[in-house]
This record gives C-alpha cells, structure tokens and sequence, in this order.
C-alpha cells in the first residue's frame, strides 16, 4: 500500500495514542471524521495496522524482572523444536535469526527461582545465555522519523569516540 501524507500522520498519532476517537484524529490531521474512519480501516484491511493493544508495565502486574535469552538450537531445523519453545508462556518476544545464536527471546519472571526454573526449562532446547535486563533506553513500534513524508528520516551521525 502506498502511503501518503494523511495515512503516515494518523499512523503516527495512533502510535501515540491507539485510543483516539475518528473525531480526535480528524483534527489532528485536518480531516474529516468519515474521512479518517475510511482511511483507518484502509489500512486495517491492507494490513499496514495489525491491531491495537495496550502497553503493560509488566513489573505492575507482578514480572520485574525481564531478560534476554539468547540460544544455540541443538536442533536447529527441526521446526517441532521451535513450535515447543514458542509455547513457553514466561516468553514475551521470539525471534528466529541469523548467525549465533540462532534464537532471541525477551521473558518476563516474578522471582531469581522462576527465572533459574525458565532457564533449565530452556536448557533442552540447546545452549543459552541469559542476560538480566537493568533498563529499556528505546522501545518503538517503528524506527524514529519513519513516517515523515517518503519515509525520510534524518539521521543523526553517530560520534566516534575518538572524536568525542
């Protein structure tokens, strides 16, 4: 689907507000009401928007503590192993990738023993590494300036530190 100005700005303000009534996104992009109706459920119907949800401050709801598992499939192509671990409820993010390790996963645990209990879980799949999560610098739907128009977002040059 091709994007045009009106779909990346109400794009960008249900990424900050999903709750927003047609009337809220009407004035924030000088559209009509119907207007913005028929264009959100354009880009429902096209997929561009797969859903809404709301964002859970997991230490809230009794999971402070997150990490990140990385794993060396023992395994690696056999695709049953993948549906087994994918069913692992503790698991908030999975990624398949390139390289080594093979998997990636986001989890959240109440307890050091729930975590050591998810760990030795995991184990039968392959080797893993677990890394504690101190803080989240950066959590987006979309990489920063995505939706200006064209897609064209200004890059901040990254600093060498032999230059700072």
């Amino acid at each position: 689907m091709n994007l045009d100005k009106y779909d990346r700005m109400l794009l960008d303000a249900l990424l900050h507000n999903g709750r927003a009534s047609f009337a809220q996104l009407a004035k924030l992009v000088n559209l009509s009401a119907p207007a913005v109706a028929e264009r959100v459920a354009k880009l429902e119907a096209s997929g561009v928007i797969t859903g809404y949800e709301a964002k859970v401050d997991l230490s809230k709801v009794g999971l402070p503590i997150q990490c990140m598992i990385e794993l060396r499939m023992a395994s690696h192509g056999n695709q049953q192993a993948y549906d087994d671990l994918w069913k692992i409820p503790e698991l908030i993010q999975c990624y398949r990738v390139t390289g080594d390790p093979c998997v990636i996963m986001r989890a959240a645990v109440d307890s050091m023993p729930h975590l050591e209990d998810l760990i030795n879980r995991i184990a039968q799949f392959g080797f893993s590494k677990t890394s504690i999560v101190l803080s989240t610098g950066v959590e987006r739907s979309l990489p920063s300036g995505h939706l200006q128009p064209q897609g064209k977002q200004e890059r901040t040059p990254v600093k060498n530190r032999a230059d700072a």
